[in-house]
């Protein structure tokens, strides 16, 4: 089994996580890579605000074309909650969607968002139903709290999150706990 974890991160805490995604999928013995969802320019926060208020907006981002869909059992893909959405992962969305018949039949995304203020559920749900959308299957979507993340507090949401991907894709791998 081998899983993408794609991530956009602008302050750092998506990345944080994303790491520790990584790190607890890593060591349950699942083949994971890992890629950074880059803008082909950097912006400053403000410009990033604006375009971020424009819905359905993407933005374009580096090295796409060293993704082959066809490597990988399931996609992780984690955003930052932004105003009305994420120009960089807007434009990562239809790259996995011109890419769908590449890609296994079977393949699922599962889905992360951190967020600081407030909106997250109804941001998250209309991410998942983008992707839905799509044609892909989007069995688990997670949120996890700026604060909670830089005091640590996220880890315990992490590890279930972890936990809930290892059963979706294997229910009796042996870091699986039933409970």
């Amino acid at each position: 089994m081998k899983i993408l974890l794609a991530y956009f991160s602008f302050t750092g805490n998506t990345e944080k996580v994303s790491k520790l995604i990584l790190k607890c999928l890593q060591e349950s013995g699942i083949n994971c890579d890992i890629f950074k969802i880059e803008p082909i320019l950097k912006l400053k926060y403000l410009p990033w605000l604006f375009l971020s208020f424009i819905p359905g907006l993407p933005f374009p981002v580096k090295n796409l074309k060293l993704l082959n869909l066809g490597n990988y059992d399931a996609i992780i893909l984690g955003s930052p909650k932004w105003s009305l959405s994420c120009p960089p992962v807007t434009y990562f969305i239809r790259f996995l969607k011109s890419e769908r018949l590449k890609a296994k039949s079977s393949l699922r995304i599962f889905l992360f968002i951190t967020y600081g203020g407030f909106g997250e559920d109804s941001y998250i749900q209309k991410l998942k139903k983008n992707l839905e959308e799509c044609g892909f299957n989007v069995p688990i979507a997670s949120k996890f709290k700026r604060s909670e993340i830089k005091d640590g507090k996220a880890i315990e949401g992490i590890n279930k999150f972890c936990s809930e991907i290892l059963l979706s894709l294997s229910p009796s791998h042996p870091n699986i706990s039933k409970s």
